[in-house]
Order: C-alpha cells, then structure tokens, then sequence
C-alpha cells in the first residue's frame, strides 16, 4: 500500500506538524509505501518520497489556496497512491486528520469579529465546506473527542466516518529522568533562580490563554507560601510586547522570562514544576502530553481536548473557565506545596504511559482498512 501524506508544511516544529511527521515514520516502519507532498520538507530520517508541491509566495491565503490546486495537480496521475492522507486541511477527498480542529468552531470560539477581514478564513471555510460532506473525505480523523464532537457540530459529516486517534509522545525523550539531567543548567541559562516555576509552551499567545497566565501570577504575589514568588517561563514563537506591558501593569515584570522558540522542550520541562496552558482553544495540545510524560503537573481547561483524559484534581486540573485567573492561582498555590506536586506528576507521568505514537498509528491503520 502506498499512501500520500499532504501538508503545506512537513517538519516537526507544531504540534500538528510533529503529529504528521510521527505517523508518516510510523507508517513507513510498518512498511507502508509513503509519499509526501508538501511546499517545504525537513529531509525525513525515514524512507520516504518527497515532492515539493510549487506554492505562490505571500499572504497566507494565496498558499493555501495555491498549494491545494497545485496539489490536486501533482496527485492527478499518481495512479499508484492507494490512499491520500491530509494534515491539517482537508485539500482532498481523502483521509484528513484535522490536527488543528474544526476553523468554523475555532473563529465562533475565538470570537473575533473581524475575522472576516481575514481572506484566509474565507477560503479555509470554503475547502471545510467541500470536503466535510456526505461523499466528500472519506474519513476524517480528530485528536479528541472535544475535537469530533466540534465538527460534527458545524458540518454534515456522517459520525461514522468521524474517528478519533489521540496525539501520541515520545515516553523516552520526555520522561521525568532525563528532564532533570540538565535541570541546573537550564535554571541558570534562564535566570530562573530556585524557585518555583512555572512553565507555559505555545504559539499563539493569546488563543492559549496567557493573559491569565499572567492575572494569576499577579494574584499568586499576594498569597502566601513559595507561590508568592513564582515564575513564569514562556516558550513559543508570538510577540511578547502586549504582555509585557501587561506584566507591568500587574507589578509582575521581573517574573516572566520569554524564551522564544525552543527546539528542545524537554529541557524546559525539567527546569519547570508546574505546566500551565489556561487555553482559549486547542484540540489537543502535545505540549501537555510532553509535560505529563516529564513529571510535571498540568493545569488547563476544557477546551483543551487533553482535558477529557485527565482525572480533575488527580493527575492533572481543569480549570472551567480559561480566564479564572484567580481560580487558576489557587491551584498554582495548592501545587506549591512539593508533596501535592510531587504526586500529582507521578501520576501524570502514568496516564501518559497510555498514550503513544504506536497506537495512534493503529488507530490511523484501523481507519484506512475501513475506506480502502
């Protein structure tokens, strides 16, 4: 069987990237035939076909619309491909995994109002709009529950053909031993001090709900214990500028260190204490399945689809509403005694023992003997 993974980008440098970059090695290893068509290619370190799918520079819209007709051309001959698998975007009929969820729930969710002004959405919406239809994609996968249940909610697509494979972590590479290998020298990298820390990983600051972040850590100065001075690290590429001055307006601007894009976020895990991601939406953020497996408490919400695995106040915490800042610093305090800490990432670190790429791989397999 030869399938072809789509994706304007192929890499591992998101969450959904890193998801189609786990699956098409997972396929190749069972020994699948893959071919990737992508506009640009981090050179797998697995075999694989790659071809570069010509895409028109520019605004944002004009390659996703470009790199969909442009795709559609590349694959018009490709008899020998059984089976297209979309990332990300459903550009074909095939199977697509919507690793970023359904983007008529995430503007409703979002609820900016003038998201119209955007051109991007609009053609987004129309390829949803195509292919989420009785005979339009042949299966679409989500990362959650939360996930399929938002798009089933926008569009017409039989549930039968809406399946779920959860986001898988690498248990060796993000494991509580070796996060803290290098725990001093990342501390002292960051200025972090010995303090507790508290650490938020994303893209797109504000749809993962730094603002509370930030409400929190100003409420947690005023509380007693080891929480009062907590700090905040914050990785992930966005502008920092409105936070900072939101930092300074709270008195708090000497408790958060922005340290960009990180290419190795392990590190970060073992030099943190807490993961914090009080988001607006997200599907299923791997940032806190990599926080789970490093031993690290995780605090977010239920618009997170890693929510629904999570036993409340067990091996993770809900917080109900993503802009509950205070809510958000009490269990920030409640962390700060080490023994609640402690057990809570124990605990964490089991549930995510559950969660691999090997069977979100069978899972996918599952799918395929199902259209194919």
């Amino acid at each position: 069987m030869r399938v072809g993974i789509s994706s304007i980008r192929f890499d591992r440098r998101g969450g959904s990237e890193r998801r189609a970059w786990n699956l098409a090695r997972g396929l190749a290893d069972a020994g699948v035939e893959v071919s990737i068509f992508a506009a640009a290619v981090e050179e797998p370190d697995f075999g694989a076909e790659v071809n570069i799918v010509p895409t028109a520079s520019g605004p944002s819209f004009i390659k996703v619309a470009s790199f969909r007709k442009n795709l559609l051309r590349a694959l018009s001959g490709r008899k020998d491909i059984d089976l297209v698998h979309n990332q990300i975007r459903p550009f074909t009929d095939g199977v697509v995994t919507v690793g970023g969820g359904c983007h008529a729930e995430y503007l409703e969710r979002m609820g900016n109002p003038f998201n119209f002004l955007n051109p991007l959405h609009g053609v987004v919406l129309k390829m949803e709009k195509e292919r989420y239809r009785p005979g339009g994609c042949r299966a679409v996968i989500t990362n959650s529950e939360f996930a399929r249940q938002g798009l089933l909610k926008y569009y017409p697509i039989p549930p039968e053909n809406a399946f779920v494979a959860y986001n898988g972590v690498d248990l060796e590479k993000f494991n509580p031993v070796s996060a803290r290998m290098k725990r001093a020298e990342i501390r002292q990298k960051y200025g972090l001090g010995d303090g507790l820390i508290a650490l938020f990983v994303g893209a797109g600051f504000k749809r993962k709900g730094l603002q509370t972040a930030l409400n929190a850590i100003g409420h947690a100065k005023d509380m007693e214990g080891n929480v009062s001075k907590i700090k905040l690290l914050i990785a992930g590429k966005d502008d920092a500028g409105p936070f900072l001055r939101q930092a300074g307006r709270l008195g708090i601007p000497d408790r958060l260190i922005f340290a960009g894009h990180v290419r190795e976020p392990e590190l970060l895990y073992g030099a943190a204490d807490i993961f914090v991601l009080p988001t607006k939406y997200d599907p299923f953020s791997n940032s806190c399945l990599e926080a789970m497996a490093s031993g690290l408490p995780v605090i977010t919400t239920p618009q997170n689809g890693v929510s629904e695995i999570l036993e409340d106040g067990s091996d993770g915490f809900v917080l109900k509403n993503p802009a509950d800042a205070a809510g958000l610093a009490a269990i920030l305090q409640y962390l700060g005694c080490e023994k609640a800490r402690n057990e809570a990432g124990k605990r964490a670190r089991l549930k995510s023992e559950n969660f691999t790429w090997a069977k979100t791989l069978q899972k996918t397999l599952e799918v395929y003997k199902k259209v194919i």
